[in-house]
């Protein structure tokens, strides 16, 4: 038996998946995996469950099917990505009917999605030492005003959650402002193979305790 091997659990929407990169190309669950492997010097195997478009509420609902309940019981290590399709679902329905209310409701009902994905987590965990992590949003919409607004409010809200045991938030907002044209795709809102190591440092940087 290995007795130094972690389980790392990547759950989340597209950028979970790895899209905006070439194909087989590492996302930034790979490139995480590799850079706490040779941070914590042990061997780290992983998990993804995630889906492009997924919302927080696809999220939240992932977490009763039971490969993933499982897989929560068992790691060491938990990563969520969420919010980004809320948003994005939310900035539709405002081109539609201009109320900005909308959007202002798809980012309460996200936060309150996100409190319940991570209170779920607490509750499933039976590692004895774990830690979860989160990341706010960037910003691949820069010429329009509202978006940035928008994220803004969704970022102030989870880093709230960076308060909770275990719980940490990386900055990726930061990363990627003023650096758009070098992190994201040739389409613009997904990241690049650099955009993506870019997000695996910054979670890094965050630390390993309790590990």
């Amino acid at each position: 038996m290995d007795f130094n091997h972690l389980r790392y659990l990547a759950i989340g929407d597209s950028l979970t998946v790895g899209i905006g990169t070439p194909f087989l190309d590492p996302g930034f669950v790979e490139y995480y995996r590799c850079l706490s492997q040779q941070i914590l010097k042990k061997r780290i195997s992983y998990q993804k469950h995630a889906r492009s478009g997924a919302t927080t509420e696809d999220v939240l609902t992932m977490l009763n099917a039971p490969v993933v309940t499982e897989a929560v019981n068992c790691a060491n290590i938990i990563t969520i990505t969420a919010g980004g399709d809320d948003l994005i679902n939310a900035a539709k329905e405002f081109i539609i009917n201009k109320n900005e209310e909308s959007i202002a409701q798809a980012i309460k009902l996200s936060g309150k999605n996100i409190s319940k994905i991570v209170e779920k987590i607490h509750h499933l965990d039976k590692q004895d030492n774990y830690i979860l992590r989160l990341q706010n949003l960037y910003n691949p919409f820069i010429n329009i005003p509202i978006a940035d607004e928008a994220i803004r409010a969704f970022n102030s809200l989870i880093n709230g959650f960076g308060r909770e045991l275990n719980v940490k938030v990386a900055d990726i907002y930061s990363v990627f402002k003023g650096n758009e044209k070098c992190l994201l795709s040739s389409r613009g809102v997904h990241p690049n193979c650099r955009g993506y190591y870019q997000m695996a440092l910054a979670l890094s940087r965050l630390g390993y305790s309790p590990l």
